[in-house]
């Protein structure tokens, strides 16, 4: 590598004496050359891995108790007698200036309190299986190759080319060698 910087400096120095009047003179040659050998250019590649696992659990099932003091009215937990009755107290109060207000806040709050009840009485009646899955990643690393560093020879000078593909020892290689003179 040293002979062929050497070799190239001189070579620039010999074409800069004899080109002295010419400013930034450049000449562009194709030749042939011959392949040395070809090392392969690796890289770290990092992947993440998705692996999923799944298990079966037991999930709880909520129902209604069906138990409320509603049912004796005979409206089977449709209406709440505490609704109602704080319903009418509050419908009575708010609109004393309107006729039946104590009836139509009792219907009210019955069925307000009904609703309620029923939230409050949800429980576990029983449970299901269920599949559950979950994802989770692992990293992986390899090496991969990138490219490929060919060395090659032309006219007793020297270099490294990077190229997609390989090339074997003793191949012909088309070598441009621009000279300029400064």
């Amino acid at each position: 590598m040293k002979r062929s910087m050497i070799a190239a400096g001189a070579l620039t120095a010999a074409l800069t004496v004899f080109n002295i009047g010419t400013a930034f003179a450049q000449q562009t040659y194709t030749i042939q050359g011959t392949v040395l050998g070809s090392e392969a250019v690796t890289a770290q590649q990092t992947k993440q891995i998705p692996t999923q696992t799944c298990q079966m659990v037991q999930v709880p099932v909520y129902g209604s108790n069906n138990q409320g003091n509603g049912g004796t009215l005979g409206l089977n937990n449709m209406f709440d007698l505490g609704g109602a009755i704080i319903g009418g107290v509050i419908g009575n109060n708010v609109t004393k200036n309107v006729d039946n207000g104590g009836a139509v806040g009792a219907v009210i709050g019955g069925l307000v309190g009904s609703q309620m009840q029923q939230k409050n009485n949800q429980q576990v009646v029983g449970y299901r299986q269920e599949q559950r899955c979950a994802t989770s990643y692992t990293t992986q690393s390899e090496e991969v190759v990138v490219g490929y560093n060919v060395a090659f020879e032309a006219n007793g000078f020297q270099g490294v080319t990077k190229r997609a593909t390989p090339l074997n020892a003793g191949a012909p290689i088309t070598v441009q060698i621009t000279l300029t003179a400064k």
